[in-house]
């Protein structure tokens, strides 16, 4: 019987370190770009070569992606080579390494993993060892994380860790469709944290009004509504409450919580979700489900891909991931959405049993993602608006705000305590004036 490796990823697992290094690339600007394109080849004896090539974003997400061939024809590499002719240079091996194995690192310390190929891929790199000199390498923006958001995305998921792991303390950078950075006005968190590290709030209030992004006005209401008319017992509850839900440990940086498993079975739908095939889109992640009916992960996605196409729950989906797992905290979440979407606000009361923090979604010690989040999030928000108890919504109000929730009817739902908040503030100015 053959016990020899036959996979290529078995055989590079068990074979590619016994490899020497033959050749290694990066590209000419990694420094000043902070993003590396790697390639290390390996010989073997015959002469083939066995290679991965590695792309390392340095300033946050460490090996976002990789691929690699065994005993291959020299031909294929010059056939990689092509594409990079005009960035790549070949480099020493000690660079490379220190580079990956760096930015894998800081990536982790805030909670991001390494593509999943790496797995695989990591053996083309020698173990990392005290033989292997050290190279400084320039991370994040002084040590600071930034997070890149390709053009049309959201990563709210991504944001959701990095407030988890890093604070306030890391930068948001969106790139428009050529992948350029787009200039950005200060985000709703960034303003309250110069607001609280300086005397920012009385030069912001200096500002003319006409200089003002909308963000600046919608923290300068916030804070005067909270200064105004909470008391400072309010004002302490409401922050506990914020930090309840944020320290909170069943709280994940995943967006939906793992369908990694269902990769390969899920890739058809997703494409005809892309492609605007919805009703094809919708039967093909059907199937799937039927395939494996205990996995309400596999609901979370439909619903997912479904809310991105209409910016709304889709009800029938959403109704009978409901009924089928009433007691998933992320399928209760988006059941909880759609109640709220369809204004049936004392439905949501009843099903959150007026708990507070993510209790309300369940009190087992299962994970809860970021998806599951933003709904709670709106939900609540959306209900306690309509009781008309601001102090009610305001913890989870400020959830949307900081983490920049504007997905589907998030930016509908602030515009709306704007307009309650600047007019009870209108109405306490007035009352004070009516006074003196």
């Amino acid at each position: 019987m053959n016990k020899n490796p036959t996979t290529v990823e078995a055989q590079i697992r068990t074979r590619a370190r016994n490899l020497p290094i033959h050749q290694c690339f990066i590209n000419k600007d990694w420094e000043k770009s902070q993003k590396a394109i790697i390639l290390i080849v390996r010989k073997h004896t015959n002469g083939n070569i066995t290679f991965g090539n590695f792309f390392v974003d340095l300033k946050l997400r460490g090996i976002k992606d990789c691929t690699y061939m065994f005993n291959e024809s020299p031909l294929r590499l010059d056939e990689v080579r092509k594409r990079y002719a005009d960035i790549h240079e070949e480099c020493d091996y000690n660079l490379v390494h220190n580079i990956m194995y760096d930015a894998l690192e800081f990536a982790e310390d805030y909670g991001f993993e390494p593509h999943k190929n790496f797995k695989t891929a990591q053996y083309l790199l020698e173990e990392d060892t005290e033989d292997i000199p050290m190279i400084e390498i320039p991370l994040g923006e002084n040590g600071i994380p930034v997070l890149e958001i390709p053009y049309g995305e959201q990563c709210l998921s991504e944001i959701t860790t990095l407030t988890k792991t890093a604070g306030s303390d890391f930068r948001i950078v969106r790139l428009d469709e050529n992948g350029v950075p787009i200039p950005r006005e200060r985000t709703y968190q960034q303003i309250l944290n110069d607001i609280a590290e300086s005397s920012g709030f009385k030069d912001l209030m200096e500002k003319p009004d006409e200089s003002r992004t909308e963000v600046e006005n919608q923290v300068i209401i916030d804070l005067m509504y909270s200064s105004k008319l909470y008391t400072d017992d309010e004002m302490k509850q409401i922050d506990d409450e914020i930090d309840q839900i944020l320290k909170d440990a069943r709280l994940t940086q995943s967006h939906v919580v793992s369908d990694e498993i269902f990769d390969e079975e899920l890739e058809t739908g997703y494409k005809l979700f892309v492609d605007d095939k919805i009703d094809e889109a919708y039967a093909e992640s059907r199937r799937v489900i039927d395939n494996h009916p205990t996995q309400p992960i596999l609901w979370d996605v439909l619903l997912s891909n479904l809310a991105v196409v209409s910016d709304n729950v889709h009800e029938e989906a959403v109704k009978e991931a409901y009924a089928r797992f009433p007691d998933h905290p992320t399928i209760k979440a988006w059941y909880a959405e759609w109640l709220a979407q369809v204004e049936r606000f004392d439905d949501v009361l009843e099903l959150f049993s007026h708990l507070p923090a993510l209790d309300a979604l369940t009190k087992e010690n299962v994970p809860i993602g970021a998806h599951a989040l933003e709904s709670f999030c709106y939900a609540y928000t959306a209900t306690w608006l309509n009781k008309e108890d601001m102090r009610r919504a305001e913890p989870y109000y400020q959830l949307i705000a900081r983490f920049g929730y504007g997905y589907r009817l998030g930016a509908v739902l602030q515009n709306l305590v704007h307009e309650l908040k600047k007019s009870k503030l209108d109405e306490f100015y007035a009352s004070e004036q009516s006074e003196s």
